[in-house]
């Protein structure tokens, strides 16, 4: 098994990506995609204005719309935190954006 960096932080304990680490591109997806929220999230692009992600060449030029239709589907960081937690749930520490040099972890790799 191959662990990302630990992406989300609830009560103490730090939760990260799991891939096989013997399938490379399906950890590179999984990767990108998450990447993707983070990166929609610090854009303020949302379900509803998913087009102005990115087009990107990261898996052939099949799938530029990759990136797109993952915000589409599933809405960026701040949505899928509070589809799962509530409309009124508080991100703290951690979990929130990288908004300074001293802030929490969450920042995306440009594409």
């Amino acid at each position: 098994l191959s662990f990302s960096n630990p992406y989300f932080h609830e009560g103490g304990k730090d939760f990260a990506l799991v891939t096989q680490e013997a399938d490379e591109q399906w950890a590179d997806f999984v990767y990108w995609v998450t990447m993707a929220t983070i990166y929609a999230e610090e854009n303020g692009i949302t379900q509803n204005t998913s087009n102005e992600m990115p087009l990107v060449n990261l898996f052939g030029t099949d799938l530029q719309r990759l990136l797109r239709d993952a915000i589409l589907a599933m809405g960026n960081y701040d949505e899928m935190y509070r589809r799962v937690f509530g409309q009124n749930a508080t991100r703290a520490g951690l979990n929130k954006l990288n908004a300074s040099p001293f802030g929490p972890q969450h920042y995306p790799l440009p594409f």
